[in-house]
């Protein structure tokens, strides 16, 4: 079951949020940002150049490989496009090793790094077995997303703001409305703009919305800004001086 698609997958095959398998990967993503990071932090600005343009490359790499692999399973659809924020977050981690811009910057620290640890929190790939082509490449992809966003911040080569935060407000005003559109026209569900993850805090907002999907929206993007917000707040001191 390896290399088999959760179309093809029988039931209770699959492992639980929080279990011993799960949070231990968890602990040694922990570890392999913080000591990746670290060493990243303490490299040269030739040898840092070097470095993050090697992991967008691998970044790169993992996903077309994804595609391949799913390919090869018959999974590859509809369903498997880059259109979720981690998707996305890929190609702006490749684009980000080669060309800087702030507002650039800004989204990968304030948007898409907290929705890649969200992701490895609750992931939504839990009907695969642990030991499995999609459940470990996932887990690796959204590591090596963490790790590039991390090093970038901990090197001083992605600077937070506050004042800056309309940056990822207006990249979300870009891509939301098409995805939304994409989502309603092919019933898909890109962004968890349609229904919430299972297992994800995002369930909750669809309690309190109780079948309301506007409300459900409307409550899913107050928390977003509320994260944004403290994303950036630790760094209002740092920025000043």
């Amino acid at each position: 079951m390896f290399f088999t698609y959760a179309s093809h997958l029988p039931r209770g095959v699959g492992f639980s949020l929080f279990s011993a398998p799960h949070l231990c990967i968890l602990a040694a993503i922990l570890l392999f940002c913080l000591f990746g990071a670290r060493w990243y932090k303490k490299l040269p600005d030739r040898k840092r150049r070097r470095c993050a343009r090697t992991l967008g490359l691998l970044l790169f790499l993992a996903d077309m490989l994804r595609y391949a692999v799913y390919w090869r399973m018959g999974g590859l659809s509809i369903y498997e496009l880059p259109l979720h924020l981690c998707g996305l977050a890929v190609y702006l981690c490749v684009l980000h090793s080669l060309w800087k811009p702030d507002w650039l910057s800004q989204t990968l620290y304030t948007l898409c790094l907290p929705g890649a640890c969200c992701a490895l929190v609750f992931p939504d790939w839990t009907m695969y077995p642990f030991f499995s082509f999609v459940s470990l490449h996932s887990f690796l992809a959204h590591a090596l997303l963490v790790l590039y966003i991390v090093a970038q911040t901990a090197a001083g080569e992605i600077v937070p703001r506050l004042s800056a935060i309309w940056k990822p407000l207006l990249f979300l005003c870009c891509v939301i409305p098409p995805i939304y559109w994409f989502d309603t026209q092919f019933h898909v569900n890109y962004m968890f703009l349609q229904l919430p993850s299972a297992g994800s805090p995002l369930m909750i907002l669809s309690q309190w919305a109780r079948g309301r999907h506007t409300v459900y929206l409307l409550l899913f993007a107050g928390i977003a800004f509320l994260v944004m917000l403290c994303m950036d707040l630790p760094f209002i001191k740092r920025y000043r001086r």
